[in-house]
């Protein structure tokens, strides 16, 4: 457990820690992590989008697995909606960001370079497969959702504008439809996309940490502490339980997803936060708890 911890989970954490120790020593401010922010949302991610949904094989890994785990996160969604809604009387974007955090695990930006240190290779796909579930189906639901909001007062086709030229909606799209295509990707065009995506991780970790450093004072810990008991103990063992004796899906898919599912909350709902004008700090310190405590979840998975 403490290779798994200090090998391939440690290492990409410590670029949020990076970030939070530039904010505190005032190299970088939050008007800083907004650039990088932007960043990430306009270039970083489609690209990485792109990438991710043209070279995926979606047809390779069990339909049950797809399926399962789908269905887990619309349930922890769901769970964390209403006890951020109705318990504690958050705003409604808010509340969509906070049941997306716990729903859309980190496995982008944290899970996927850490299993493939830890596990191999054979954890590649399956977690690909639910990254590029997840892109098509609850981030980018989510982003339809805070479009919709948004644009409540400027009509439908405002909204709709707004939904069909967000950048990452577009890129997965144009990527999920290149990769049903067939055709391959130039060498050159190839290097762009790895070098521009390869960015998309360690840019919003940044800027995540230095967000982290701005010292706030309305945090809702009871809130904290629940979201994070969801994301880290409820989802994976749904997971489990689903995958396992629901779905009856192999262990080499099964342990995979578990591990995807005991991962941070999703970095993605800080983006849509800071991008459409949402309060973040809640979002933040729930990304970040998990963050530190996943250090063991995904640990613990690991070496199972």
């Amino acid at each position: 457990m403490l290779a798994g911890l200090f090998n391939g989970v440690l290492p990409i954490f410590a670029v949020s820690v990076i970030g939070y120790v530039c904010g505190r020593l005032k190299v970088f401010d939050f008007g800083s992590a907004m650039i990088l922010n932007k960043f990430v949302m306009f270039i970083g991610m489609p690209v990485l989008g792109f990438k991710l949904l043209s070279d995926a094989s979606l047809f390779d890994v069990p339909v049950k697995l797809l399926v399962g785990y789908l269905l887990s996160e619309i349930c922890v969604y769901f769970i964390t909606f209403i006890i951020a809604r109705r318990v504690f009387a958050v705003g409604v974007r808010e509340a969509f960001l906070l049941g997306l955090a716990t729903a859309l695990t980190n496995h982008v930006l944290f899970i996927l370079p850490i299993a493939e240190i830890l596990i191999g290779p054979s954890a590649t796909l399956p977690i690909v497969a639910l990254i590029s579930m997840d892109g098509m189906l609850i981030f980018s639901g989510t982003i339809v959702a805070m479009d919709v909001m948004s644009s409540k007062e400027q009509g439908w086709r405002s909204a709709v504008t707004k939904i069909a030229s967000n950048p990452p909606i577009v890129g997965m799209l144009a990527g999920l439809l290149y990769g049903l295509s067939g055709l391959e990707i130039a060498p050159n065009v190839q290097i762009f996309l790895s070098n521009i995506s390869s960015t998309a991780s360690p840019v919003l970790l940044f800027a995540l940490g230095v967000i982290l450093s701005v010292k706030r004072d309305d945090i809702i810990a009871s809130l904290t502490g629940l979201i994070v008991s969801i994301k880290l103990i409820i989802h994976p063992v749904m997971v489990y339980f689903l995958l396992t004796f629901v779905f009856d899906v192999t262990l080499d898919f099964t342990y995979p997803a578990v591990m995807v599912a005991a991962a941070p909350c999703g970095v993605m709902s800080f983006m849509l936060a800071m991008n459409y004008g949402v309060k973040v700090d809640n979002i933040a310190r729930v990304i970040f708890i998990s963050s530190l405590l996943s250090l063991l979840t995904i640990s613990y998975v690991a070496n199972i």
